[in-house]
């Protein structure tokens, strides 16, 4: 069983999430995202594992050392999470 604490870890992981969530079907590298979101690259390398792991987030590294990563929209709760944020933006 997941747990919402194993998703929403720390406010940089909302802060993804929130992004992520907002640019759906869009692919970022990961230095890119650090300087939108004003974290660190090695912030959202913690934050993502947990995503990664539990099929919210994709994850692709490349041999020049580029890390992409999107949102795993054909994941079930990737699905339940957009659902999820669509109606609290509507309140």
């Amino acid at each position: 069983m997941v747990r919402l604490a194993d998703i929403f870890q720390s406010k940089a992981t909302v802060k993804l999430l929130e992004y992520m969530l907002e640019n759906r079907g869009k692919i970022f590298n990961q230095s890119l995202l650090a300087s939108i979101l004003g974290l660190s690259p090695s912030t959202v390398a913690r934050v993502i594992e947990p995503l990664i792991k539990e099929q919210i987030i994709l994850f692709e590294r490349f041999d020049q050392g580029m890390k992409l990563i999107s949102l795993n929209e054909m994941s079930e709760r990737t699905k339940r999470l957009i659902e999820f944020h669509e109606k609290i933006k509507q309140l």
